[in-house]
């Protein structure tokens, strides 16, 4: 089933550690080496080699603002979000079994392991509606990547809803139950942004490497045209939005980019 696990950490010493402004990439590897540590390491180098969709998604360190965190942050935690069935009962074991955690050069000891959030994916799809409308509070830089055959590498940093519901779509597909058809037809020809309130940031890919950019902010995606949809269309439209606090938006998700979570509006 979807599921949101909070991991949150306290100084393994007197003084908290100040940890460095992007922690993507680390908070991955510490992930990846708690699992190693609790016995997991076929899972670990399971999660590590599968190819796109993956079945977990992971935020930054974040604070008790919802910011990076920093040198002013009083909390400091980091979530995963499992995709898979299978894999929730033996990722939160693992966690919770985890004593201490290395995030780049900061060490700290592991004060509690939540089980945030968790929806089977039946669950998700009956506690959908037809709106017509979604609002996305993306917390991280969300972008999309252009593939090698595509010229330059290239980063695309707005979230245009065809991109970020079909690859959605996609990764329910991948370890969910199947949605109705009709709700492709509506995602590739018939949403549109409303609003939004986006600025962009930056966010580090890989170690020694320049950083990545992407959009953080607001956006609020609608249907063009009702008419040219169905109720049912728009409720399978609805429990991808839904899912998007699991699997998070956009491409790197796994390290820390496109954390989004929807929000009423």
């Amino acid at each position: 089933m979807p599921a949101r696990i909070t991991i949150h950490l306290a100084p393994a010493g007197p003084r908290p550690p100040v940890p460095p402004p992007h922690t993507g990439p680390a908070v991955n590897a510490a992930f990846l080496a708690a699992l190693r540590g609790a016995g997991e390491a076929d899972l670990s180098a399971a999660l590590h080699e599968t190819k796109p969709p993956k079945p977990y998604a992971l935020t930054p360190l974040v604070d008790e603002r919802n910011r990076l965190a920093g040198s002013s942050s009083e909390r400091v935690r980091f979530e995963v979000g499992v995709l898979a069935d299978p894999l929730t009962g033996p990722v939160l074991q693992a966690l919770a079994a985890t004593p201490q955690m290395r995030v780049a050069r900061c060490l700290y000891e592991v004060a509690a392991v939540e089980l945030a959030g968790a929806e089977t994916y039946p669950d998700l799809l009956a506690a959908a509606r037809p709106a017509n409308r979604w609002h996305l509070d993306v917390r991280t830089p969300v972008a999309f990547f252009t593939a090698r055959e595509e010229g330059v590498r290239r980063a695309r940093p707005f979230p245009e809803p065809e991109w970020v519901l079909a690859d959605l779509y996609r990764r329910w597909s991948a370890f969910g139950v199947p949605l109705e058809e009709a709700v492709t037809e509506l995602i590739s020809g018939n949403v549109e942004v409303a609003d939004h309130r986006l600025t962009m940031a930056e966010h580090l890919l890989k170690a020694g490497a320049p950083p990545g950019r992407g959009s953080v902010g607001t956006v609020t995606y609608r249907v063009a045209d009702t008419r040219r949809t169905t109720p049912q269309a728009r409720a399978a439209l609805d429990a991808l939005v839904r899912f998007a606090a699991y699997a998070g938006i956009g491409d790197r998700t796994t390290i820390g980019m496109g954390y989004a979570l929807p929000t009423a509006r």
